[in-house]
């Protein structure tokens, strides 16, 4: 069997099994409706024109219509990447997580609560005080440290910021050295970031109802879950962040 051959049936394989084993587009529907996830792409939209706007002013481009990228395009790139990076069977093994009455409770919260950092800075240091203060911020912190791992937001460094600041103006200025410092501080500010949220967003828990959400995002459906919609999420802006790229100043943009 020649190799052009053989390479053509590995092709057809390949992708005969992702047809037979890929998420089907309702499976994908259902778990966009029972998650937070719409909720959070409709906020990326909407964050993602606001930076949009605020580069191209920046660069007083503000008015070119060429250098408009279409938000639509976020939603229907993050469903594709799911519908591709999940198999039917482990959606419905994530699907079944959503079952759970603590779960559903805390989406909810997170569709429902508008998070204010200030407050919920302030709401920490006000726990500190009361019973059980050391068992809540301990269970709090597992949950996020789930949600928010190093390895997945390293995912979304790796897709989105390191090519922006790649490509962007005065990008030649960055070593290897400070990119990975760069890296290192990012992931670590957003899992903090990510610690401080979830207590927040769990203040009305009890600890019982903290114990059960924290069992079921150490689940290995939502361990797959939480790892596809962070690589959904860079897939779904990757394009966006190469196209501000060219527009992208870093020095302008330095701390």
């Amino acid at each position: 069997m020649s190799s052009r051959k053989t390479i053509k049936i590995i092709f057809l394989f390949s992708l005969l099994t992702q047809v037979l084993f890929s998420a089907t587009e309702e499976q994908v529907d259902r778990y966009i409706s029972v998650s937070s996830s719409e909720e959070q792409l409709i906020e990326l939209e909407s964050q993602f024109s606001q930076m949009q706007q605020s580069i191209n002013s920046l660069n007083k481009e503000e008015n070119s219509a060429s250098n408009e990228y279409d938000m639509q395009l976020l939603s229907i790139r993050f469903r594709e990447y799911l519908q591709k990076n999940i198999s039917e069977d482990e959606m419905d093994e994530i699907l079944a997580q959503y079952r759970s009455v603590v779960l559903l409770k805390f989406v909810s919260v997170q569709n429902d609560t508008e998070y204010d950092e200030k407050e919920a800075e302030t709401y920490r240091k006000a726990l500190q005080s009361e019973e059980n203060a050391s068992t809540r911020i301990d269970l709090s912190e597992k949950i996020s440290e789930k949600l928010y791992n190093k390895e997945n937001l390293g995912i979304l460094f790796d897709n989105l910021m390191k090519p922006l600041l790649q490509n962007g103006k005065g990008s030649q200025e960055i070593s290897d050295e400070r990119m990975q410092k760069t890296k290192e501080a990012y992931i670590k500010s957003k899992i903090e970031d990510g610690k401080l949220e979830t207590i927040y967003m769990t203040r009305e828990f009890s600890i019982e109802e903290l114990e059960a959400l924290l069992d079921v995002v150490k689940t290995a459906a939502i361990e797959r879950e939480s790892k596809a919609v962070f690589g959904a999420t860079a897939y779904a802006l990757q394009e966006f962040f190469l196209s501000m790229a060219s527009r992208y100043d870093v020095n302008k943009h330095k701390k």
